[in-house]
């Protein structure tokens, strides 16, 4: 009897010893107490550069694991099997300990070795722009697929440090000089992968209105097309100076032996030009010949199918004048951009030399006589209109073609006018007296006219009564005793003053100081 009970006790405490979670006929269960063997772990890399490594531990006979990232970073948690656990990590090589346990509690460990290597940066895109108002300066921005951070060389110092900056963020730098420089943008991936982007940019100040090739720091590129394609436009010394154009430096053209009629020279300004204020522009003109036919022509920028122009002649040989471009024609919505000129227009070049300076947008001067091709911009308000238009009674004291028209529309206010910027102040050197044309559809109406400048709040103003009914006259206004003469550059004119608009049309002519 006692040898039949102990082969059970060795029965019993073998099966305790070898298996547990088999169940015999009673239920009991029976577990393998032996440690985890097979441990092994996948890695699942995001492949976004973040770093982030998913690791998916196995073993045969395991319940649940650790894992020792391998970095001096603290352990996981304890997680069951078929879960995983998630770390983010540096590029580089990393030994991962998986400390594998079963149910029982036993524990067996095993290596794994991790080798973590970032995507370089792809589609790499950078923009570099620049500011009119500071020409100087520059600003970049950079996107790109698997990017942690940029940085940016500006090229103008040696061993320059590089300048970072995230994804989202833009970079900026202002240089100290004008040159061409050459900008270098890398893009990190957050390991040893980069991917790179050059691009020479030139520094200088913009070339817009007025162009006076006075300025050393802008590019005066004026090409040659239809004869000399290529070709710049020299800077010389001006051949002549004098009272219309006395500065230093001009441009000289020479329109090549039997190049195209339609020959002559462009450039792209950096920017289009404002004509809210003025449509017209003043060009000093230098030429061999009267009678010269010169075109002025203003092209939106890539698109030269898209135009403004105006043709005017020269009136004088080997001297400087002034000629004046009507652009009024222009489209207000489009944008130009592109300067271009053609001398003796519509002829084949001889080998001639036009010099030519200070392309501005022209303002009128007084007096205003509102008869030459200059576009008076009047700019109104209160309920005003005003415009160019024919003399509605060429007689008496005018006989002009051209006047200016104002409409003090039903219901304006009772200060609605009408007001023109001049290319100057008013010299008031020889004469305080202002005198105005106008005529009125009835007489006993105070006329207001008021100077101001255009640089600050200063003002002064003076009024006038009319003494006939549809009908010219000439009124006069005395601006003598005024405290600030030399920068009156605005003239304002109220029709029918302190009183409410009634529909009326005033006209306007020759605005000038009187001797």
């Amino acid at each position: 009897m006692k040898a039949i009970l102990k082969s059970y006790i060795l029965i019993f405490s073998a099966c305790m010893l070898l298996v547990w979670g088999c169940s015999d006929d009673d239920g009991t269960t029976l577990v393998n107490l032996s440690e985890p063997t097979d441990i092994s772990a996948d890695f699942l890399i995001k492949q976004d550069n973040s770093g982030e490594v998913s690791i998916y531990p196995s073993a045969k006979g395991a319940h649940s694991f650790i894992i020792d990232f391998g970095d001096g970073s603290e352990p996981s948690e304890e997680f069951v099997s078929g879960q995983g656990v998630s770390h983010i990590y540096p590029e580089g090589t990393y030994t991962i300990g998986i400390t594998a346990r079963n149910q029982a509690g036993a524990t067996a460990t095993a290596e794994k070795e991790l080798l973590l290597s970032f995507l370089p940066p792809e589609n790499l895109e950078v923009t570099i722009s620049r500011e009119q108002s500071e020409p100087f300066k520059v600003t970049v921005i950079a996107v790109a697929d698997h990017a942690a951070a940029f940085e940016v060389y500006f090229g103008e110092k040696e061993d320059e440090a590089p300048v970072s900056f995230l994804p989202g963020e833009s970079a900026s730098y202002e240089y100290g000089d004008i040159g061409t420089y050459t900008i270098k943008v890398v893009a990190l991936s957050g390991g040893s992968a980069t991917t790179a982007y050059t691009e020479d940019i030139e520094i200088s100040t913009p070339l817009v209105l007025p162009v006076t090739f006075e300025v050393p720091t802008v590019k005066y590129d004026f090409y040659y097309f239809g004869g000399g394609d290529g070709t710049t436009v020299a800077l010389v010394d001006n051949p002549d100076p004098d009272q219309v154009n006395s500065s230093n430096t001009v441009g000289a053209y020479t329109k090549p032996q039997g190049s195209e009629t339609w020959a002559g020279i462009s450039a792209s300004l950096n920017g289009g030009i404002d004509f809210s204020v003025t449509k017209s522009v003043a060009v000093d003109v230098y030429s061999p010949a009267a009678g010269a036919p010169v075109l002025f022509k203003m092209e939106k920028a890539g698109d030269s199918g898209t135009f403004v122009e105006f043709e005017q002649t020269t009136t004088v040989a080997g001297q400087w004048e002034t000629l004046v471009f009507d652009l009024s024609a222009l489209d207000e919505a489009t944008d130009y951009s592109t300067l271009v000129l053609f001398f003796n227009f519509d002829i084949p070049g001889e080998g001639e030399t036009y010099y030519f300076d200070n392309i501005r947008l022209a303002f009128p001067e007084l007096p205003l006589t509102f008869e030459d091709p200059i576009s008076y911009a009047w700019m109104n308000f209160g309920g005003a209109v005003s415009d160019i238009a024919d003399n509605p009674d060429v007689s008496g004291i005018n006989t002009s073609s051209k006047v200016t028209r104002l409409v003090k529309s039903a219901g304006a206010e009772t200060w609605a006018g009408s007001n023109i910027l001049l290319d100057k102040p008013i010299d008031f050197s020889s004469s305080t007296i202002l005198s105005v044309k106008t005529w009125s559809p009835k007489s006993s109406i105070t006329v207001l006219l008021k100077l101001e400048d255009s640089g600050s709040d200063y003002a002064t103003e003076v009024s006038a009564t009319t003494s006939k009914t549809e009908s010219w006259e000439e009124l006069t206004f005395d601006f003598s005793g005024i405290e600030h003469p030399e920068h009156l550059d605005v003239v304002t004119i109220f029709m029918n003053f302190d009183q409410p608009g009634e529909g009326n049309t005033y006209y306007i002519d020759d605005i000038q100081l009187k001797n």
